[in-house]
């Protein structure tokens, strides 16, 4: 319950009640908010009864962040309306475990703040909508499935693969899924009707890997036949990941190869571009990520921690380009520095080695796009 708040001497009508919790789902404040009070009352109201005034806030709402300016009204929140609570500029980083839950850690507190679960095998690989509070896991039963980050509910189905789901990615503007899967088939999705647009076959092995350009006008597709294919190319450069402990940096324009990045002594799972393009990560079957430049092709760092005869199966660079996240067999997500080298932070659950599950994918929660969408 809550009374006055400080704006020109607001008071919140007893209209409505709202619950509001934190991304773990437990309960931080209820209020009771009248149509004409603004999401940034809210706001005020929240902080100070947590006693947070100084941690910026965004509040979300069945999958959108409210505008500070919003009113109650024109947020359309209703009695028993619940509300997410997002620290910023909090990051999050989820990971996929083969045990089939999803695992949404806080880079700040170290702490696994939500799991998110179905009776769908093991989940294979992990991505965020561009807006951040949706989330994609590609799995061993040959499904992708939509999820609300905040909410932790199971909002769509994609049906059409005849084999796990390796690999999902979002289109820079949310509106298209594409997935990769062992049937050898790449898949184009409606992310709001769930609707298979496009299959891309050609590939002659398990599709590993799939990732938009920037721009969203090109899809890459890599495969464990040890080739990657670009779809509608209209962009500059692309990566290939291999099983022969190289990866590619190719121009999609000729066909050419630019660099081949040797170093790695084992196969290459998982390739990432940083958000500027000046970097490539690479995560191997040797239990080493490493660091490279496109410009030079030179290898700029060697991450290691990961135990040794474990593979590492993924790598992603964080929203502004410094960290490095990366998931192992070994069961954990490590955060890397991309400036010093450093691991700055090592997440897993807390069981004996050897019975944690392995992580099989890795991806940051862009917070800030939470921020542009405020």
């Amino acid at each position: 319950q809550v009374g006055p708040l400080g704006q020109a001497g607001r008071t919140i009508m007893e209209n409505i009640s709202v619950c509001v919790v934190q991304m773990s789902g437990e309960p931080l404040a209820r209020l009771r908010p009248g149509p004409k009070n603004t999401i940034d009352d809210l706001i005020i109201a929240i902080a100070r009864m947590a006693r947070v005034e100084n941690v910026p806030l965004l509040l979300s709402f069945e999958n959108r962040v409210l505008h500070g300016s919003q009113t109650v009204e024109d947020a359309r929140l209703y009695d028993g309306a619940i509300l997410t609570a997002i620290r910023y500029p909090e990051l999050f980083v989820a990971g996929a475990y083969d045990d089939g839950i999803v695992r949404l850690w806080s880079t700040e507190t170290g702490r696994c703040d939500r799991e998110y679960s179905s009776n769908r095998g093991a989940v294979l690989s992990v991505a965020l909508a561009p807006n951040g509070l949706l989330m994609v896991t590609g799995c061993m039963d040959g499904t992708a499935n939509l999820w609300s980050v905040t909410t932790g509910k199971h909002e769509q189905g994609f049906f059409g693969h005849k084999g796990p789901v390796c690999a999902v990615t979002c289109s820079p503007d949310g509106t298209l899924l594409a997935t990769g899967s062992c049937d050898r088939v790449a898949q184009l999705w409606d992310m709001v009707t769930a609707e298979s647009l496009r299959l891309l076959p050609g590939h002659r092995g398990t599709v590993c890997s799939v990732q938009f350009s920037p721009d969203g006008t090109l899809l890459a597709t890599g495969s464990e036949d040890g080739t990657a294919k670009l779809w509608r190319v209209e962009w500059a450069a692309g990566g290939q990941g291999s099983v022969d402990s190289t990866a590619i940096i190719w121009d999609v324009n000729t066909g050419g190869c630019i660099y081949a990045l040797k170093g790695h002594r084992g196969g290459v799972t998982s390739v990432q571009c940083s958000p500027d393009g000046a970097l490539l990560v690479t995560a191997s079957q040797d239990s080493m990520v490493k660091l490279w430049s496109t410009a030079t092709g030179q290898c700029m760092q060697t991450f290691k921690g990961h135990s040794m005869g474990m593979k590492v199966r993924s790598a992603s660079f964080s929203p502004a380009g410094t960290l490095v996240a990366s998931g192992s067999d070994d069961g954990t997500i490590r955060l890397w520095s991309v400036v010093s080298g450093e691991c700055k932070g090592c997440l897993k659950i807390d069981a004996p080695f050897g019975c944690r599950p392995a992580v099989k994918s890795v991806a940051f929660l862009r917070a800030h796009l939470l921020d542009e969408a405020a």
